[in-house]
């Protein structure tokens, strides 16, 4: 059994996707330059379709997929240049995750090309029909962190905020008033974007490379997480702060319901006319309770990709990180995927 990602280009999706490799013998299917200027020049002669359809057999052909593998689409770019063709040629099963928001029409117009389609928002599945799947991380189970040193007492907490506005510029500039008023350093940088009708001192016209946004992460005390309208699922900021020991402030009610959550690591703003310096000061004053492993683990690459296989895959023999040192010390069989845990809300 071949194991496939296609069309995942993000930095924090190349890194996820190198550690599953190094671990699962995975491929990240690379846009192939030669297919798509085939494509150029047949496209005029045989029409669009035909041309596409010709080139995904053939491609699909060349790489001698078969019917026991798996391809892993990512939403972002499942129409991006010769994509649609080496889907729909595909022979094997092929699963789609929907990491944004997307509507009815999108659905009807990718349903029939997937054995399943997966998304990260629990309202959005029950609304358009998809199955719900755990948000994970970019970052590999066996790449968890060592527990951040606590913050010295009476030392000025950090909060931070990175991201596109999407809608939220007018709450995130709120909160960040609100928490230099109770005594926090704020780090917000929102991204200008369609929706942004002002810009403000805490706005940026660039993006941040993953890498710069990891380093600021991890120094700080507070991340920031606040949904765009619409949406109930977990955005990176909220596994960012269960992974890498930091407190949480997010407008999400649904991590109320889920493992990740503990009243002393987040707080959950309602309406502006609540936010008050004692609100804030509160949570900030609480200890941090740490996230245990197991529970991390399911919110991980390993264990998104063992869940697939579990569902879609034949039999594909692997073993849990924390499980090595018990194997080899012959106190544990092997895992295999009757051995994982379905994923569920």
């Amino acid at each position: 059994m071949g194991i496939f990602f296609l069309g995942w280009a993000a930095q924090y999706e190349r890194h996820f996707i190198k550690y599953l490799s190094g671990r699962y013998g995975v491929e990240h299917l690379a846009p192939p330059k030669g297919l798509t200027r085939l494509q150029q020049i047949a496209a005029p002669i045989l029409g669009r379709s035909r041309s596409a359809n010709l080139l995904g057999r053939i491609y699909c052909g060349t790489r001698k997929f078969g019917k026991t593998d798996l391809l892993i689409c990512n939403e972002a770019r499942i129409d991006s240049k010769t994509n649609p063709a080496i889907i729909r040629a595909f022979p094997g099963k092929k699963v789609l995750l929907v990491r944004d928001l997307v509507d009815t029409a999108f659905l009807d117009e990718w349903r029939a090309d997937f054995d399943a389609i997966y998304s990260f928002d629990y309202e959005q599945c029950i609304e358009l029909g998809m199955t719900y799947m755990n948000q994970f991380m970019p970052v590999g189970y066996q790449e968890l962190p060592a527990p951040a040193p606590l913050k010295k007492e009476n030392s000025k907490p950090t909060a931070l905020f990175i991201g596109r506005e999407k809608g939220r510029g007018a709450m995130l500039i709120g909160l960040a008033d609100a928490l230099q008023n109770c005594g926090c350093n704020v780090d917000f940088r929102i991204l200008a974007d369609e929706s942004t009708s002002t810009t403000t001192p805490y706005h940026i016209t660039s993006k941040i490379d993953y890498l710069e946004l990891l380093e600021e992460t991890l120094k700080a005390d507070v991340l920031v997480e606040i949904n765009q309208p619409g949406q109930s699922g977990f955005t990176l900021r909220t596994l960012e702060a269960a992974y890498y020991g930091k407190k949480l402030i997010t407008d999400n009610q649904a991590i109320k319901e889920s493992p990740l959550y503990h009243p002393h690591n987040v707080l959950i703003v309602g309406d502006r006319e609540q936010w008050t310096a004692d609100l804030f000061r509160d949570f900030l004053d609480l200890p941090l309770r740490r996230v245990g492993r197991e529970t991390l683990y399911e919110y991980s690459p390993d264990f998104m990709l063992e869940s697939l296989i579990k569902n879609h895959g034949k039999a594909h023999q692997f073993c849990r990180p924390d499980d090595r040192d018990r194997l080899k010390a012959g106190r544990m069989r092997r895992r295999g995927p009757a051995d994982v845990r379905v994923l569920s809300r």
